[in-house]
């Protein structure tokens, strides 16, 4: 899951400008960002030279997920 969402990350930053691209996904997938994926999340936010925040959100289901481009 956190492998699709870093690809959807470079797909939309290829296609799109924004200042800046935050994750909304479940509790369990923001955490799991934090913790395991936290190089990951920093070697492509240097990549595509934008900031990714994260946001959890509740009410989404684990496999759930939403990128919003600010």
């Amino acid at each position: 899951m956190s492998y699709d969402i870093l690809r959807e990350i470079l797909r939309e930053a290829r296609q799109f400008n924004p200042r800046e691209f935050r994750v909304v996904a479940s509790p369990k997938v923001i955490e799991f960002f934090l913790d395991e994926e936290s190089q990951h999340l920093a070697s492509l936010s240097d990549f595509i030279g934008k900031p990714i925040s994260l946001q959890a959100e509740a009410a989404m289901a684990q496999e759930q997920y939403d990128i919003v481009l600010l």
